[in-house]
């Protein structure tokens, strides 16, 4: 597809983010005239019918669309088509979901699971489509938008475009039964975003998850010059924000729409009402975060950084998980502690008695490590550690550290080094706590 062409389809996907439906209007149905085989300017179309006042005939329209978009291996767009639905009929949008549901859902023969990856582009218009009418009269354009919508259907119906046979595995969904699919739709909120719009704001709070159909998002986080490191760019079928949603964390990072985006968010509350009836979506998300944590923390964390892929996937098995909540001590000083510890997420704080007085020795976060004074020199703690917010840790126990210890000379190197800093860094505070008091007297 040429630039004039893809320049063509944002303005006209700009102009709907923005709420300008007449614009839209004028474009959306000239593109979709001269590919009628485009699946994403039907939508389009078909939506816009509804939002300039026939309501029967979107319905129609975006019944067969949500349908076909299924068939030829787009999820989350065919559930934008049922969440457009929705505002005309709720029960089509019901209908629709099911059957996207009965494609995608887990144990569904449709799914590749071997294709994770997401669908190609639809097909686009080759070339720029000029409007077929400057007219601003509603009634004008809805018949346009219409007349699009009856050529691209007769174009599908005619069984010009054909659907594949299988279709790609979609994670998070495609691992939940069609029955839970369906009940989450309706909490999939649909929304347009116009380019340069913020999705997520780094350091807010994690109240949802979302689901990209269409655009591409750029990730970004903020760091200590004030500068944006860039991370990442989603690209359709990415979900994300679930990390700082289950783990109670601020955002870590933020999201700008790169181009205009379609995308679901569902919120927390939603979630967790969803999860009390189907206990599934719960272990779902859970084991999707636990995955994404576990992949940061081995490319971060400096434990397992020297190792290659297969030897850290190794070592990380070896590990247990414990969630703590806001609170929670997990080692106290002058008491044994058995386990090595890696901060999965969250936060802790290390702790020190001196007298009735309590010392803040360290703040820790993911990829950092504790216990392995306790652990190498098999002597009490000498700090206590609390969780500061819900937080997830890696735990090694002491039997497995010296059952395995050899078989990873790289991490057990690193533990070694940090034993040995932070006693040196012990015996600092130590020796400045026994100081004279002439010799730190300041007149």
């Amino acid at each position: 597809m040429t630039e004039e062409a893809i320049a063509t389809v944002e303005q006209a996907d700009q102009a709907f983010a923005l709420g300008h439906i007449e614009e839209a209007a004028r474009i959306y149905p000239a593109l979709l005239s001269t590919d009628p085989g485009d699946l994403y300017l039907w939508l389009r179309a078909a939506a816009l019918v509804g939002r300039l006042g026939d309501a029967g005939s979107a319905v129609r329209h975006l019944e067969q669309v949500s349908e076909r978009l299924a068939q030829s291996g787009d999820l989350l767009l065919a559930l934008a088509a049922a969440r457009e639905l929705a505002i005309h009929d709720t029960a089509a949008a019901r209908r629709g979901a099911r059957l996207v549901a009965s494609i995608y859902g887990k144990g569904s023969d449709r799914v590749d699971e071997r294709r994770s990856s997401v669908p190609p582009p639809l097909p686009r218009p080759a070339a720029r489509a000029r409007p077929a009418t400057d007219a601003r009269d509603r009634v004008v354009l809805r018949e346009i938008c219409l007349d699009a919508c009856e050529k691209a259907a007769e174009l599908w119906q005619g069984g010009a475009r054909s659907a594949p046979e299988k279709v790609p595995f979609y994670p998070l969904l495609s691992d939940l039964t069609p029955d839970e699919i369906v009940a989450l739709e309706p909490s999939m909120e649909l929304l347009a975003r116009a380019a340069g719009d913020t999705v997520i704001k780094q350091g807010e709070e994690g109240s949802s998850i979302f689901l990209l159909a269409r655009g591409t998002l750029d990730v970004s986080q903020m760091v200590a010059d004030g500068s944006a490191m860039h991370l990442a760019a989603l690209r359709p079928g990415s979900f994300f924000g679930e990390m700082a949603l289950l783990t109670d964390s601020p955002r870590a990072a933020q999201v700008i729409c790169r181009e205009p985006a379609l995308l679901f968010e569902i919120r927390r509350a939603a979630l967790e009402e969803l999860a009390a009836r189907n206990p599934g979506v719960a272990d779902v998300l859970a084991r999707y975060t636990r995955q994404r944590l576990l992949r940061n923390l081995m490319s971060t964390s400096p434990l397992f950084q020297p190792l290659d892929g297969r030897r850290r996937a190794s070592l990380m098995e070896l590990f247990e998980s414990v969630v703590l909540e806001p609170g929670d001590v997990v080692v106290t000083e002058g008491q044994p502690s058995e386990h090595l510890y890696v901060v999965l997420s969250g936060q802790v704080a290390v702790t020190r008695r001196d007298g009735e007085e309590i010392l803040s020795l360290a703040e820790l976060g993911p990829g950092q490590i504790f216990g392995e004074i306790s652990l190498i020199k098999e002597r009490p703690a000498g700090a206590t550690v609390t969780a500061r917010r819900r937080s997830v840790l890696l735990c090694l126990s002491r039997t497995s550290f010296n059952r395995h210890v050899a078989e990873y000379p790289e991490a057990l190197a690193h533990v070694y080094q940090i034993a040995v800093d932070r006693e040196e860094t012990n015996l600092q505070l130590q020796r400045a706590d026994t100081l004279d008091v002439g010799e730190d007297l300041l007149i």
